[in-house]
């Protein structure tokens, strides 16, 4: 008994693990660490970061160090010389007064603060990609589902036609009826067979790893709206946390830092301290006096006044001033779209609730119609093309219902990623509500 123990926790833990990686957190986790989008923003971040330090160098003493070593010969009509000579310096740039120094180093600070919502906003779409593309097998395999009960109830209705044609109590038009609507349903399976196919090569081409459990949304799925939630509410979570809205903001900080930096190059001066130290030995011919060892000292403050530049000054300005507009009518328009986003995904959502309720509904009135046909069918007061047509009504009915949850909630993922709210424990409170296929 007890060698059998290990081998089973191994084959539970597999079990476990195949299941655990099938989940939409877990997709959502393997597509992360295969997106090399994601990685690209990632890099470029950190290359931001990287730059913040670069340019704070520039408001830093410079210190650096040269040296030479020289051999020179001199031959003339009247005398001959030849030398040789060394030098080493120790030189020092220090700006003390430079305001635009100071606004770069502003405006390379805001660039590492856009990448990192870059970042934050390429995760964001990453998420709402991939849980759409898994959602998008989930809706495949729920019409696949219907499709292949359609299908089984069809063949069922077409072998009681065989027979009752081959007893005689059915035409040959009855027959040909059924076999026309098995055929019909066998080709809509085929083309939902392929919708499955290609749903999980999209999901593999998003994570590199081929998805075979797939799990179906729970019955007891919610399909309501918090009547907390009101558009107005929604708008202010979006002013605050979309991540297009706070590059966009970004991007307005930058264009009027940009004209500081212009006013700055060339309306104000830089003022820097420069010094070296600096030993030099000489050692030349006899025909010549000038030789030694020499030691200098230096230091000045030097001061650098922009005065005329042909008019670029005024035009940078200007230039820089119109930047920084259209940067903000480009973060109006950006306000704009997503407002008229999120109104219509919230009118969409409510429209969902009724379509679901009136679908759930139809799916009652089919049944009993199906119902009422097979009766009559049994009696012989309805014909097998009737019966057939309810058949299908019902489970169009029912393929339509699954659609429109499915589609609900994908409404949902993209009001969550329009406010900025598409987290991971969004994505794990929805991975508690998809449940294994029974």
């Amino acid at each position: 008994m007890k060698k059998h123990i290990i081998p089973s926790l191994i084959a539970a833990t597999l079990m476990s693990t195949t299941a655990s990686a099938e989940s939409i957190y877990e997709v959502y986790k393997l597509a992360k660490q295969h997106d090399p989008g994601l990685r690209s923003a990632a890099a470029t971040y950190q290359a931001q970061k990287e730059s913040v330090t670069v340019t704070k160098g520039n408001l830093y003493p410079s210190i650096s160090f040269s040296g030479s070593l020289g051999y020179s010969v001199t031959n003339g009509s009247v005398y001959d010389d030849d030398g040789v000579s060394n030098e080493i310096a120790l030189s020092l740039d220090y700006p003390i007064y430079s305001p635009a120094l100071g606004y770069a180093v502003d405006d390379v600070e805001l660039g590492s603060t856009s990448a990192g919502v870059s970042f934050d906003n390429s995760e964001e779409d990453l998420a709402l990609t991939t849980l759409t593309e898994y959602f998008n097998l989930l809706i495949a395999q729920s019409t696949l589902q219907t499709t292949d009960a359609l299908v089984k109830s069809t063949a069922s209705q077409l072998d009681r036609a065989k027979k009752q044609y081959e007893v005689g109590l059915a035409s040959i038009t009855d027959l040909q009826d059924a076999q026309a609507e098995y055929d019909s349903v066998r080709v809509t399976q085929l083309s939902a067979q392929s919708d499955v196919a290609y749903a999980k090569k999209a999901l593999y081409q998003r994570t590199g790893r081929e998805i075979s459990s797939i799990p179906q949304l729970s019955n007891e799925y919610p399909i309501s709206l918090d009547p907390n939630m009101t558009v107005d509410s929604l708008l202010v979570k979006a002013r605050k946390d979309n991540k297009d809205l706070r590059l966009s903001a970004i991007a307005v900080q930058r264009a009027e830092n940009n004209i500081s930096i212009q006013k700055a190059n060339g309306r104000t001066p830089t003022v820097a301290i420069e010094g070296e130290l600096s030993r030099a030995d000489t050692d030349y011919s006899p025909s010549r006096s000038t030789e030694g060892l020499t030691n200098s000292a230096t230091i000045a403050l030097g001061v650098s006044i922009p005065l005329y530049s042909g008019g670029a000054i005024d035009a940078s300005v200007r230039q820089a001033t119109a930047q920084a507009v259209a940067a903000m009518e480009e973060k109006a328009s950006s306000l704009q779209t997503i407002e008229l986003s999120i109104r219509s995904l919230y009118l969409d959502l409510q429209t969902s609730v009724a379509q679901i309720e009136a679908q759930q509904q139809l799916i009652r009135s089919r049944t009993s119609a199906l119902e009422a046909t097979k009766a009559g069918y049994d009696v012989g007061t309805r014909n097998l093309v009737e019966l057939l047509d309810a058949q299908t009504n019902l489970y169009d009915a029912q393929n339509t219902y699954e659609q429109y949850r499915y589609n609900f909630v994908l409404k949902k993922l993209s009001l969550l990623e329009v406010t900025g709210d598409l987290t991971e424990d969004k994505i794990k409170e929805l991975d508690k509500w998809l449940v294994a296929k029974i």
